[in-house]
């Protein structure tokens, strides 16, 4: 029996789909990659895909290394500018894991659509398949590969925040409140005379904790979109940060105070720098 190999359809498809699973693991991972990088490294693909199909008497050890470590690692590479063994890894593990959700609702979308009914029939009787066919099958991976992302995103900062989520102890003049933190890793204001972290609570938690203060400071602030002002801070006497990471305790920190809900879903009223860790 022989085949004909059409080369340039071979490279044309094989791009396209290394291009499509790089752009999705690229929102997945957010590795802010531009997309002419991205389809240099589906060139890639696409060109190995071309050498695989035009040689096929190339041993199956060398194929399987070319296709699963070295082209893929290669990709990733050029694709995201990875140079660490540890995120090339990653990335090719997800480009893996795409490629397996993509091609299962491709499967899904031929077995149970008109579609796929079409397609096997075409194919059973030696008819040229449809191209509209195939672009049904490939939209329906891409889209179902973008709403995984998605998922998979919202799923990955749902975890992020609950692993920066703590359990924070407050003091000030010989009362003691308790009260749900989170970790704030953006958080980069600073007292601009003694560059003190300053960390920032709601209004009702330090009405709690100290009814009436002696002594306030002032730290300017920036906030998205450019918008400045003034928050009122006050230091008291210790708080203590407990967290899935342990336990800290800080010494005199200076507290902000705003206004302003710092949780629409009031799951933490006060935000802790990560910097300030009893220094």
């Amino acid at each position: 029996m022989e085949y004909t190999v059409y080369i340039d359809v071979v490279f044309a498809v094989n791009t396209i789909m290394d291009f499509v699973i790089l752009l999705i693991l690229n929102r997945v991972l957010s590795y802010g990659t531009n997309r002419k990088r991205m389809l240099a490294g589906a060139v890639v693909g696409g060109s190995w895909a071309c050498l695989a199909a035009a040689f096929p008497k190339i041993p199956m050890a060398v194929r399987a290394f070319g296709t699963y470590i070295a082209v893929s690692s290669l990709m990733a590479s050029i694709s995201y500018k990875l140079k660490k063994p540890g995120e090339i890894l990653q990335a090719v593990a997800g480009i893996y894991l795409v490629s397996v959700v993509m091609g299962g609702v491709m499967v899904v979308l031929w077995e149970h659509t008109r579609a796929g009914g079409r397609l096997w029939r075409f194919l059973g009787g030696g008819i040229r398949i449809p191209f509209l066919a195939w672009i049904f099958l490939a939209a329906g991976g891409v889209f179902a590969c973008l709403g995984f992302s998605e998922c998979l995103k919202g799923t990955i900062r749902l975890m992020a925040h609950r692993r920066d989520l703590c359990q924070v102890t407050l003091e000030y003049g010989g009362r003691r409140q308790q009260a749900k933190g989170l970790i704030d890793t953006g958080n980069r204001l600073r007292e601009p005379v003694s560059r003190r972290p300053v960390h920032v609570a709601s209004a009702g938690l330090m009405e709690q904790l100290c009814p009436k203060v002696k002594g306030v400071i002032y730290v300017p602030y920036q906030s998205v979109g450019a918008k400045n002002g003034l928050l009122p801070a006050i230091y008291i006497d210790w708080m203590e940060v407990k967290w899935e990471g342990g336990s800290y305790r800080i010494p005199h920190p200076l507290i902000a105070i705003t206004k302003q809900s710092l949780s629409s879903g009031e799951d933490y009223e006060i935000l802790i720098q990560k910097s300030d860790q009893g220094a």
